[in-house]
């Protein structure tokens, strides 16, 4: 299989230490980190927001260190990204956070945009208001809203950052549901789950596990 992402003694001041691992394309992979800055360290690094201190970072085949401004922005639209946060724009109400993909590739009309959002919402169980902004909601709505945004990108790599965090068992086995079987819908779906919780771990029972190590100081 090919790799989708490759670490190659990845380090980034205190909080990774050169730290290699590689995801294959099509893979359902969780990276037990042990902490939630790791987690986020881990999404800035993905998407090309931070450098590392040292080492390699390899995105599609290719070292993202080289990606010129609109090769990474090209790279970042086959990436959904699902944060801890649920990620959605403080100042936009949540329908218009959903369906912000949408509006933006200028490809559907208003009724196909408000099918398409309404049936993913739907799928996903969303009970919460719409047109609410996002710090009126709680926190598993908002984590509903930003994947069934990231579903809407039809994404080849789907990160998922910190997905157990502040979410109950039975919101935990809802939304893990869902991302396995969003993962089987598109062949050669890629998804991440980067998790500083190990209870992760049974819960996906399929997924390739790599656990980051600390090197001890001497």
């Amino acid at each position: 299989m090919t790799e989708i992402i490759k670490a190659e003694s990845l380090s980034f001041d205190t909080l990774l230490e050169e730290t290699s691992f590689t995801v294959e394309s099509g893979s359902t992979s969780i990276v037990v980190t042990g902490k939630e800055e790791v987690d986020a360290c881990l999404v800035r690094l993905l998407l090309g927001f931070i450098r590392p201190a040292s080492g390699r970072l390899f995105m599609f085949d290719t070292d993202i260190s080289t990606f010129t401004d609109r090769e990474l922005s090209a790279v970042r639209q086959r990436i959904g990204l699902i944060y801890a946060s649920g990620g959605l724009v403080s100042n936009l109400k949540v329908w218009e956070n959903v369906v912000l993909p949408l509006a933006y590739s200028n490809k559907f009309s208003r009724e196909q945009i408000e099918q398409m959002g309404l049936a993913v919402l739907n799928r996903l169980g969303y009970s919460g208001k719409l047109m609410a902004l996002p710090g009126h909601i709680p926190l598993f709505q908002k984590r509903l809203a930003g994947l069934a945004r990231t579903m809407l990108m039809d994404p080849d790599l789907v990160i998922y950052e910190s997905p157990l965090t502040g979410l109950n068992y039975n919101e935990r086995n809802q939304f893990l549901r869902i991302a396995r079987e969003f993962h089987l819908e598109k062949p050669g779906r890629t998804s991440l789950f980067l998790s500083s919780t190990p209870e992760i771990v049974p819960l996906l029972e399929d997924a390739r596990v790599i656990t980051f190590t600390q090197r001890q100081s001497s």
